[in-house]
């Protein structure tokens, strides 16, 4: 059975993420990219053999399109 835990969790806003690459570049940043809080991993968060790994993806693939200043 596959597990559906997600990959992250922030602790302050409750927003999850599933991507095992999503994970690794959460990892990287060290914290929430939308409210600043702590995360939580969970899961097996190492990228499966097909995905690549984020050195090899844009990060706006990987974190998402920044937002504006002001927006």
């Amino acid at each position: 059975m596959k597990d559906t835990r997600p990959a992250a969790t922030c602790t302050a806003c409750g927003f999850a993420w599933r991507s095992a690459a999503m994970a690794e570049g959460l990892r990287l940043l060290g914290s929430c990219p939308r409210c600043g809080g702590e995360l939580e991993f969970g899961g097996d968060t190492a990228p499966p053999a097909d995905e690549p790994a984020v050195a090899d993806v844009d990060p706006s693939r990987v974190l998402g399109v920044p937002r504006r200043p002001g927006a």
